[in-house]
């Protein structure tokens, strides 16, 4: 599932037909099933349609620099099977419901401590495997949690909180509303909510640049804004696939023995950014086929990108 940021508008894969036949088959024969599709169809994507392959090239040629032609080629087809399995998951936790899924969360104790604490607590989310998991393991926290999400009308259906009938279940906070949706996001954190953001996506806010797998990359800046500036605590959530239906929440808290007082706020804005792409490049050193942002992330237009 790939958002918006400013005008970039997010890949409309499969269309409202393949994704229906889709949820046919996992809901009538099973994930399994699903998944031999898919293997049936990347193929297609992969040498049929250029803007698919383009759209994975940069994020591939700096996480493998070195591989050859036809390496890449495989390595692209795997790329999108991971990316596609993740889809069929996010669907079939709608349709077929959590039991069916595994979700390992060692850190959940101390995440629900600190949503407890009433300080405020920002979720810093990341295109890693199904982030949308992590969406739906929140209501563990007793705590009311928004999400700066952007619902796009192509896409619409296909979450798993509406193929669940659970939409109403969750608060969202667009990032095309009034200010970004700041006024709204630093009340919640005031009152002692949680908010989760996106870590990778800057909705047309302020961005800073920082090395990321080699090259200068930029990245948004507001979540540590938000920190400094409501003194919530701010963690990373990277949601990891490790198997069929199955996923483990990877959670580190960026503020952790951290003197937000001590330092000016550039100087606090770039230890926790570079906090967080550290927590990123550990994660795709691991599981380097799992993070899908499908644009240039390098280029320094991104809107054009």
């Amino acid at each position: 599932m790939i958002e918006q940021t400013g005008s970039h508008r997010s890949p409309n894969y499969g269309g409202r037909l393949g994704h229906a036949i889709f949820h046919a088959w996992i809901r009538w024969l099973g994930v399994r099933p699903a998944y031999v599709l898919l293997m049936l169809i990347i193929p297609y994507y992969v040498i049929f349609r250029g803007r698919a392959r383009r759209s994975v090239a940069p994020y591939l040629n700096h996480r493998f620099p070195h591989l050859s032609r036809f390496r890449r080629l495989l390595k692209t087809i795997m790329y999108f099977y991971s990316f596609g399995q993740s889809l069929i998951d996010r669907a079939a936790m709608g349709i077929l419901g959590p039991k069916h899924f595994t979700v390992e969360f060692p850190g959940s104790d101390e995440l629900h401590r600190l949503a407890q604490e009433g300080r405020g607590l920002i979720l810093l989310t990341t295109h890693i495997g199904n982030w949308q998991t992590s969406m739906a393991s929140m209501g563990a926290l007793e705590t009311p949690v928004y999400f700066q999400f952007q619902l796009e009308a192509h896409t619409a259906g296909r979450h798993f909180f509406d193929l669940a009938g659970q939409h109403d279940r969750f608060r969202f906070i667009s990032p095309q509303g009034f200010l970004g949706g700041m006024v709204e996001i630093t009340n919640a954190l005031r009152s002692g909510e949680c908010v989760a953001v996106m870590g990778d996506r800057a909705w047309g806010g302020k961005t800073r640049t920082t090395s990321f797998l080699g090259e200068p990359a930029a990245f948004p800046i507001t979540p540590y804004h938000l920190a400094l500036v409501t003194g919530a605590e701010l963690v990373v959530l990277l949601t990891v696939r490790t198997g069929k239906c199955a996923y483990r929440l990877e959670y580190t808290q960026l503020t952790k023995d951290y003197d937000r007082v001590a330092t000016s706020r550039e100087e606090a804005i770039r230890e926790l950014l570079r906090r967080y792409v550290r927590c990123l490049e550990a994660c795709l050193a691991e599981h380097p086929l799992m993070w899908f942002n499908f644009f240039d992330f390098w280029s320094p237009d991104k809107e054009n990108a």
